[in-house]
């Protein structure tokens, strides 16, 4: 029965990397060290996973597996980690990562990826990165959020990369019930941006109105990122609210056939298990 119950949690499960809260709550100390992680490139599109690392993104000294629960290996998940620092409580403005040389094969890749609409997904406290999007149209002015964010964007033919992120991470804390502070918001906002390399020093533009990140004409890509935090009265319990208001873009039909596939198949080896011990224990009966 055991399988039969497997079974249906591959069902029920959702195919974007969504995890189910309840694991422990981690407090942190100021300035402790919060590791970012990164999941496997998705696409609504194709339904076919890439591991985050298979494109020419900055990579730690060793990559390492990072699976810490049975529903991620279930999920198909390819969590490493990254070599991203962030300290809480502690702020970071326009931070280098790394500087990248770009082969033909790689402008390939990213192209490739754009046009099949894959969306890069990061880990933070268990919680996956979210990106947040403002519905127009609406006098209320709301927001719905998606899960990730896009590699990059084609605008009329021109490939433009997400290389700076800008990290929302907010926090509560409750110096009554513990001690330190729980993470409980995990956003990011992707930007294609031209730094200034003066000399070897990196430094981000100004303003809104810079100049993107052009794959065509560079050799060379360069990553960084910022690091804001905030306080939130949104206690532990509940920072999962916002994925469950998710909107999907399309309805992922090959998951799906794929989770009831597994499922008739354990279901019938439950059930050929169950009529042989049966004929069995039935045949020594009748002697």
């Amino acid at each position: 029965w055991s399988l039969a119950v497997a079974a249906t949690g591959l069902l029920a499960a959702p195919s974007s990397a969504l995890y189910l809260p309840g694991v422990a709550p981690i407090e942190y100390q100021e300035g402790g060290r919060v590791e970012l992680k990164v999941n496997k490139l998705t696409s609504v599109k194709t339904q076919l996973p890439y591991g985050y690392y298979s494109l020419p993104y900055c990579q730690p000294s060793t990559i390492m597996e990072s699976v810490e629960n049975l529903g991620e290996i279930l999920e198909g998940d390819m969590i490493e980690n990254s070599p991203y620092e962030v300290f809480m409580l502690q702020n970071t403005s326009c931070k280098l990562l790394c500087k990248r040389k770009l082969a033909p094969e790689d402008k390939n890749k990213f192209e490739s990826m754009i046009d099949d609409e894959y969306l890069v997904n990061w880990i933070v406290d268990n919680l996956p990165a979210a990106t947040r999007y403002v519905k127009k149209g609406q006098k209320s002015g709301g927001t719905t959020y998606m899960n990730g964010f896009p590699v990059g964007i084609n605008r009329n033919g021109h490939y433009h990369i997400h290389n700076h992120v800008s990290l929302d991470l907010k926090f509560h804390t409750s110096p009554n019930e513990y001690e330190g502070y729980r993470i409980v918001g995990f956003e990011v906002e992707p930007y294609s941006m031209l730094q200034n390399n003066n000399g070897g020093k990196v430094s981000c533009p100004d303003g809104t109105n810079y100049p993107s990140f052009e794959l065509a004409p560079h050799d060379e890509i360069i990553y960084t990122y910022d690091v804001q935090w905030s306080e939130s009265d949104v206690r532990w319990a509940s920072r999962w609210d916002n994925y469950l208001k998710m909107t999907g873009g399309q309805i992922h039909w090959f998951s799906i056939l794929n989770s009831l596939m597994i499922m008739l198949f354990l279901s019938g080896m439950v059930a050929m298990i169950l009529l042989r011990t049966l004929h069995r224990d039935i045949t020594k009966y009748n002697e």
